[in-house]
């Protein structure tokens, strides 16, 4: 990812560094929200849920854009 530094675990840190960059149309972060978590736009909270599920393998296909 951009290499910013969080605290392992701390999903809601990290959602919230993405959403403030998504927020600001960061191309790359945006990119790989998409491909990644989730092609919608959704807020910290939801985002950290996500997050987690994503790095647990437990993500639905329909939220990512499909490559």
């Amino acid at each position: 990812m951009c290499g910013a530094a969080w605290t392992v675990g701390s999903w809601t840190t990290l959602a919230e560094h993405l959403v403030e960059r998504a927020a600001t149309s960061d191309d790359r972060h945006v990119m790989w929200l998409n491909r990644n978590v989730t092609k919608h736009q959704t807020d910290a909270d939801a985002l950290a849920v996500l997050l987690e599920r994503a790095a647990a393998g437990d993500e639905p296909a329909a939220e990512r854009v499909k490559r």
